[in-house]
């Protein structure tokens, strides 16, 4: 099937005053645009990055107000996180009771038969199964007509058996999320000494999304901060230099963000910034640095003196760096193209060094411990694909090693928690660096704190 076209310009069915949160009224008058937007994203070829199709998507859609747009967008993504257990739920509808459960309980199979699934599910049918799996969760989305007759009692049917099923398979299809996880999570489960119970938190959270977490640039403005974040409406918690904020409003409106005095960044990734460790004076190469969160975490840790010097192929991302540095009053950060090609020469200065003191090596993955916050990833993972993002990884990491100086750390990080991305590269790669050896590794985030998962190894050169 060709890609569907983006939605036309429309304007809303009834202004409301901004500010309010829609109420059921008006999220029933907003359904219409909900399943036209649904139809839009899985008529694409393959499953798009949800974030960057929602922005685009819902900037074309005039006279709807912010609360509006953010209820579409939520629903899109509820839509994606339920997407799997809403499909086996509709192709289920009128079997018998046992037959329904077993084709629950049996997944989705191949993640790309399941996108042309996909479609021919009506979107009205859809979220009938998706809200009735959100109401359990204690949300209050509308009420939907039946796609048949009988749909309510089956729903009650499939419900009874998931959730008294102490298996992976009716978790893991509870949660919305492809059966085919459920060696690579029992895996990690293994590996990470998940106490009972840690890997069914594990699996509950992916139902939800995080809250937000933010990074203090500078510990002694925490009360001034928690003060304006309590004054626009969040509720905050955390230790230390980590905030968590939840609330309805932006918090890019917020003086504390405009001044640089808080970072965007989950606590599963501040995690790995303290692995690097480093040291004011210190020469840093942060390798696959993206937006460079991790980036100006390191920079401030040093205290703006040494230098971190930070690559990436993209050169949008570098440049959004930059002014995040610039934001953030950050002179010592260093901004550089990279394809990971071969070791980059940084100059004189870091050949004077020896060269970097720590090297952080941030690989493209899965992203699989970011889906509770980015749901899409759910849609196109597939297991059997790890292998060649594992291949990129030992590459990277094989490279940027070259770049630690005698007595350095190196440090291999994900947002994964599949054990192939993780322990398993890291044990490749000390099988043919006899110059390193493993100081420790370990996951960070969920399901021991309410974040994404993250996992970092860390490495002495001898």
């Amino acid at each position: 099937m060709t890609a569907s076209r983006p939605p036309r310009r429309v304007r809303a069915p009834g202004s409301r005053p901004p500010g309010r949160r829609p109420t059921q009224r008006d999220s029933a008058a907003l359904l219409p645009v909900l399943y036209r937007l649904w139809s839009a994203y899985v008529g694409e070829p393959e499953p798009p990055a949800l974030d960057r199709w929602l922005a685009r998507t819902l900037s074309r859609l005039d006279g709807y107000s912010r609360e509006q747009r953010l209820w579409l967008g939520a629903g899109l993504a509820d839509g994606v996180r339920f997407a799997w257990l809403a499909l086996l739920c509709d192709e289920a509808r009128g079997r018998t009771p046992g037959a329904a459960l077993r084709h629950v309980l049996a997944g989705v199979g191949d993640t790309g038969d399941a996108w042309r699934r996909l479609r021919a599910v009506a979107p009205e049918s859809l979220f009938f199964w998706v809200f009735l799996r959100l109401r359990e969760a204690g949300a209050q989305p509308p009420r939907l007509a039946e796609p048949g007759p009988g749909a309510v009692v089956d729903w009650h049917r499939i419900r009874t058996g998931l959730a008294g099923n102490p298996s992976l398979a009716a978790r893991l299809a509870w949660s919305g999320l492809p059966a085919t996880l459920a060696a690579p999570l029992e895996q990690r489960a293994a590996r990470s000494g998940w106490v009972e119970g840690e890997l069914a938190l594990f699996l509950e959270r992916q139902v939800t999304r995080p809250p937000l977490w933010l990074r203090l640039a500078d510990l002694a403005t925490l009360k001034p901060v928690l003060a304006e974040l309590r004054r626009a409406g969040f509720a905050v918690s955390g230790e230390g230099d980590a905030i968590a904020a939840v609330g309805d409003r932006g918090i890019f409106e917020l003086e504390c963000w405009r001044d640089g005095r808080v970072e965007i960044q989950d606590l599963a990734s501040q995690a790995i910034g303290r692995a690097v460790a480093p040291e004011p004076g210190h020469f840093v190469w942060d390798a696959c640095a993206g937006g460079g969160g991790k980036t100006l975490q390191l920079a401030g840790l040093m205290r703006g003196s040494g230098a971190v010097y930070a690559t990436d192929p993209r050169k949008a991302a570098l440049a959004d760096l930059r002014r995040r540095a610039k934001r953030a009053g950050l002179t010592s950060v260093r901004a550089h193209p990279w394809n990971g090609d071969a070791l980059p020469d940084f100059g004189k200065a870091v050949a004077r060094h020896g060269g970097f003191d720590r090297v952080l090596v941030d690989a493209p993955c899965s992203g699989s411990g970011t889906w509770r916050r980015n749901p899409d990833g759910r849609l196109w993972a597939d297991p059997a694909a790890l292998g060649d993002l594992a291949a990129t990884q030992s590459r990277l990491l094989d490279l940027a090693a070259g770049g630690v100086k005698a007595g350095g750390l190196l440090v291999y990080a994900t947002c994964s928690w599949y054990v192939v991305e993780n322990e398993d590269v890291v044990a490749s790669f000390l099988g043919e660096h006899a110059e390193f050896a493993l100081v420790g590794q370990q996951l960070h985030g969920n399901p021991r704190e309410d974040a994404d998962t993250t996992f970092s190894a860390v490495l002495r050169r001898r």
